[in-house]
């Protein structure tokens, strides 16, 4: 009967030892199975809801079409996790971290004790001890471990910024940009960067990143390399399980970055250009250098700039554009190796090495808007409707053969060539001719022949209006010369400076007049060229004896004088640059002006 009895106990004590064995904490490899590998991560935009409206922007009517866009995207990868906090505690190469936790301000640890583990740094300076070992992977050791690596290192930094740039229509789409979960992640930096709501503006994120090392973990080829040989799998399975697999650092970037939401009022068009022109320069000669006078022609600009690492710290300022200069500031510091901040990290799986990406799921709404043709325009003008938005305001115009306007934006850098119901263009005033045009801004421009002669020759004053040069139809750019160079220095306007021309009259044989208006828009003369002469200035109701200068018309900021047939036409643009009016025998009936028009 004993023996019987213990026979039993051997059974049962066999299988309670079996049913112990099939638990996920008998073992390590069974703890990570339990966890499980992550998911394949999605990449898909989807219009989930669409609705129509119309809208008035800068005096226009526009359609618009407001779709919202379900997005799926990943954050981490190849580029890292990006860090919004440099001081997080748990940001280290070797750092244990809970997988599901990675989208996270800061992640959850795992806190087990562990092996050790050996840190090396990518730069090759000739540093002595490019890597250093640790009996245990914690945060005090691998500190000391780049601490010692560091100090060794000549200090000298690869000068390689990374520059990006995206248009943003919601702060979920800007958290998508910068690889942030939005409920989690993009929170520590939201108030930084938030929206202004004093005018419809344009927003665009500017992304700066100057890394100047990384650190890495040496990858463990066991488990052995991961734990201290006292860890049992059941401490392990504290901190992993379904839907939360154990994970690691294996590289940390530091350096600096700059986040920097740039507002304004100006188009898409002309920010896109601007913000190019800005900080190209730091990408391709790695300089630190920003053409910040470039930023300082948008209109109504506002710059709000999240930072850290460098010897500035943690920065976090509102740039207006009288002090845009700071970002220059900012970015010329010097790269001292020392002042590097932990800006992204790669994060690997326990389970198989491999290297982990998590899914971002977001909904966002994007507007776009086409501009209805301004009723009562001419063919010539009609799809200029909604061109301020989209290129931005017209500060010189000239007409070129037949019915080709060139529409230069008021910055004067950039031009568009208007046929009839077509655009093309932006393009730089550096394409008008053969070679640079000689001024960085255009002011006034007008083609001395008119539009009904083969050959063109354009004159053009720079942004001063003091300046002018002539541009000859095979491109060539004539010397700059001074405004008293005209008709023995009588211009009217020596001291304001001509802020618009257009053609008036061509003789066949030579002579030709041309109107010119003062740099406040508010005079003008008639200037003839042979014998070279100034007519007295009068204001703008006295342009045509029998009607006055339009209302709703700031002044003359550009203009383009124009035949078609028999028939001669002006088209002012007021100062802002988003009006224009005509005059000229419309529809047979005589001279008179129409409009205002919205541009």
């Amino acid at each position: 009967m004993k023996k019987t009895l213990l026979a039993v106990l051997v059974i049962l004590l066999t299988i309670a030892c079996h049913k112990e064995s099939s638990t996920p904490a008998d073992s390590f490899e069974a703890v990570f199975e339990a966890g499980g590998d992550f998911a394949a991560v999605n990449r898909s935009e989807e219009v989930i809801a669409e609705e129509q409206s119309s809208e008035t922007i800068n005096d226009v009517e526009f359609n618009c079409t407001t779709r919202t866009l379900r997005v799926q995207d990943g954050a981490g990868g190849q580029s890292g996790f990006p860090l919004f906090n440099p001081n997080a505690s748990v940001v280290y190469p070797g750092s244990l971290l809970q997988g599901k936790s990675l989208n996270q301000a800061t992640p959850d640890v795992i806190a087990v004790k562990r092996a050790g583990g050996t840190i090396s740094i990518d730069v090759v300076d000739g540093n002595i001890q490019p890597s250093f070992s640790v009996d245990e992977i914690k945060k005090s050791t691998v500190s000391t471990a780049a601490n010692n690596i560091i100090a060794n290192s000549t200090g000298v930094v690869p000068a390689n910024f990374e520059f990006s740039y995206d248009f943003v229509s919601s702060k979920r789409e800007m958290a998508l940009k910068m690889r942030a979960d939005y409920e989690t992640k993009f929170t520590e930096i939201e108030s930084s960067l938030s929206f202004s709501s004093d005018r419809e503006y344009n927003r665009m994120l500017v992304q700066l990143n100057q890394s100047f090392y990384t650190l890495s973990f040496d990858i463990p080829t066991s488990l052995d390399e991961l734990f201290a040989p006292e860890v049992k799998p059941e401490d392990l399975a504290r901190y992993v399980g379904p839907g939360n697999p154990a994970t690691y650092i294996s590289d940390v970037t530091y350096g600096r970055i700059y986040y920097m939401l740039i507002e304004s009022t100006s188009s898409e068009t002309e920010m896109n250009a601007r913000v190019e022109g800005s900080f190209s320069g730091l990408v391709v000669g790695g300089s630190g250098e920003v053409e910040y006078n470039q930023l300082s022609q948008l209109e109504n600009i506002k710059v709000k700039v999240f930072a850290f690492g460098g010897e500035a710290g943690s920065t976090i300022r509102t740039i207006g554009v009288s002090d845009l200069s700071t970002i220059v500031d900012l970015l010329a510091e010097s790269s001292d190796i020392t002042t590097g901040k932990p800006v992204s990290y790669v994060v690997r799986s326990v389970y198989d090495n491999q290297i982990v990406s998590v899914q971002l799921n977001t909904e966002y709404d994007v507007k776009e808007c086409t501009p209805t043709m301004t009723v009562g325009a001419p063919p010539y003008t009609a799809h200029w409707a909604g061109l301020s938005t989209t290129f931005g305001p017209i500060g010189a115009a000239f007409t070129l053969k037949g019915t080709e306007f060139i529409l230069v934006n008021r910055a004067g850098d950039q031009y568009m060539i208007s046929d009839v119901g077509s655009l093309k263009g932006p393009y730089s005033i550096d394409e008008l001719g053969d070679g640079p045009c000689p001024f960085s801004s255009i002011g006034a421009a007008c083609n001395l022949e008119g539009n009904d002669y083969e050959q063109a020759t354009i004159m053009i004053f720079d942004e001063t209006g003091t300046k002018y040069t002539y541009m000859l139809d095979n491109g060539r750019w004539l010397n700059v010369e001074n405004i008293t160079q005209l008709a023995n220095g009588t211009s009217p306007f020596n001291l304001s400076g001509v802020g618009a021309m257009s053609f008036r009259t061509k003789d066949n044989l030579g002579p030709s007049t041309r109107v010119m208006f003062n740099k406040d828009g508010t005079l003008w003369t008639i200037y003839n060229n042979n014998p070279q002469s100034f007519s007295s200035p009068k204001n703008l109701n006295q342009l045509f004896s029998s009607y006055n200068f339009p209302s709703g018309m700031d002044g003359v900021g550009a203009s383009i004088g124009f035949d078609i047939g028999d028939d001669h036409f002006y088209i002012f643009f007021d100062k802002t640059g988003r009006k224009y009016t005509i005059y000229g025998n419309v529809n047979g009936q005589g001279n008179r002006y129409i409009g205002p028009f919205s541009i």
